[in-house]
């Protein structure tokens, strides 16, 4: 029978996963995540989501193909959070999409900086952003969640970072808005030196361009931009 092989990327996903209670893979594309978690009897149950037909299509066939039995999942095409109705999941996952696309979801369903009291649809959330991983970072942090895990994890060469976010009480937030993650920090992940080191050749890239563009406020972004590089080599020294 044929089985899932998961990158570490998508290992570090799913040990942060709630064992024990439904799962939802918003944007599943393959669905090796929600199929492993099955097959290992971390969850009863999987609602698997993609706004496109195709990805939904391969993840029902490789399904069939680990020989799950069908009762333990549903399959539903729709955007964001929207298929998976008022929740009651342990975990949601969102994964290899961008952070400000994920901030939309969220404000779809009506949790936002205004309205708090808004029930989440998940005790966990596990996210994966591709991009803008800080902002969204930040705006959970500040929008009555707490992280709870974070770990970096490798997949083709390029550093991820997956984090865990889960619903707080109000005043029990702990803001996390800096340039890398305090959490993270904390933790002493072994990828974090690498990690920080590529946020500074990032930083002095856009610096440097910004530095030879025409534009008006060119010399503006290029001096935040070589201060954020800044700020970041001294986050590296204390690491």
């Amino acid at each position: 029978m044929k089985l899932p092989v998961l990158s570490e990327r998508m290992q570090a996903i799913e040990d942060m996963v709630l064992p024990g209670l439904p799962v939802a893979d918003i944007g599943t594309d393959h669905g090796l995540i929600p199929a492993d978690i099955l097959l290992k009897g971390i969850c009863p149950f999987a609602v698997l989501t993609d706004i496109n037909s195709g990805p939904l299509e391969k993840c029902r066939e490789n399904l069939c193909d680990f020989g799950i039995d069908p009762s333990l999942y549903s399959i539903i095409q729709g955007d964001g959070f929207d298929p998976i109705g008022d929740g009651g999941f342990g975990t949601v996952i969102t994964a290899g999409m961008g952070g400000e696309l994920i901030i939309e979801f969220f404000e779809f369903t009506g949790w936002s900086l205004t309205r708090p009291e808004v029930e989440p649809i998940a005790k966990r959330f596990v996210l994966q952003p591709r991009t803008h991983a800080d902002d969204l970072r930040s705006y959970l942090t500040e929008s009555e969640f707490r992280l709870c895990d974070y770990k970096l994890a490798k997949e083709r060469g390029r550093i991820c970072e997956v984090f865990a976010v889960e619903p707080c009480a109000a005043g029990e937030a702990r803001p996390d808005c800096g340039l890398v993650s305090e959490f993270l920090l904390e933790k002493n992940d072994p990828l974090t030196a690498e990690f920080v080191e590529g946020k500074i050749r990032k930083a002095y890239r856009i610096a440097e361009n910004a530095s030879s563009s025409d534009r008006a406020d060119a010399k503006d972004a290029a001096q935040v931009w070589h201060s954020v590089a800044r700020q970041l080599e001294e986050i590296r020294r204390n690491i």
